[in-house]
């Protein structure tokens, strides 16, 4: 299991790490778009902040006219080809970038993987992972309300499923109780995770025990 932190807030990434249990950081062109003007130069300052073991990055397009992503890609892949994983829409234009980077060796998730066919077309390219919309799933009626247990059913080889558009604990527990490998989430949510009021004053009770007995 691997919790990821979906934002590109620096102050978030640096929150996130400092939790100990967040293994790395989803962005998107939307969460970019509220941080910065210069997203890849952005990327770089996230990648410098952390070190977090992996960055997901997907082109927002702000460096050029359409067609323009391929070009955006190697040069976020390029910032750090060890920690950067490049997401890419479940579409026709899409997969036929991913399958381009997957071939020269870039670790690449399908994103916005809303039918259990992204799978199967993640495998055949070798990609890392797919990464559905969990939110979106539950709304959204043309979409399998099971997405992520179709998604996980399906997989037969090393392709994670990454959930992500989570906006609560309880979803967090489903995503994985739904077989996904990975849940990403924002900052507020991933704090939620471990402030259960019985765990927080167990942790209080001790630190108070433990006080008056050193003063006995």
């Amino acid at each position: 299991m691997g919790l990821y932190l979906d934002s590109a807030g620096l102050d978030d990434a640096v929150a996130a790490a400092a939790l100990g249990f967040v293994r790395g950081i989803t962005t998107n062109p939307a969460l970019m778009r509220k941080e910065t003007g210069d997203p890849l130069r952005h990327l770089r300052d996230l990648l410098a902040a952390v070190d977090l073991p992996e960055v997901y990055y997907q082109p927002t397009g702000a460096y050029g006219p359409p067609g323009a992503e391929a070009e955006e890609a190697e040069e976020a892949w390029s910032a750090d080809k060890d920690r950067v994983v490049l997401k890419l829409p479940a579409t026709p234009d899409g997969a036929a970038l991913a399958g381009t980077l997957t071939r020269r060796g870039a670790r690449v998730a399908l994103t916005a993987a809303q039918t259990p066919h992204a799978m199967l077309v993640a495998e055949s390219m070798g990609c890392a992972a797919v990464i559905p919309y969990l939110d979106r799933a539950v709304r959204d009626l043309r979409t399998d309300s099971e997405l992520i247990r179709s998604l996980a059913g399906l997989r037969r080889g090393p392709t994670r499923v990454i959930a992500a558009s989570v906006k609560n604990s309880g979803q967090v527990l489903h995503a994985f109780a739904s077989g996904a490998d990975a849940v990403t989430a924002p900052l507020p949510v991933l704090r939620e995770l471990l402030s259960h009021p019985a765990s927080i004053e167990a942790e209080q009770a001790f630190a108070r025990e433990y006080a008056s007995t050193a003063k006995g």
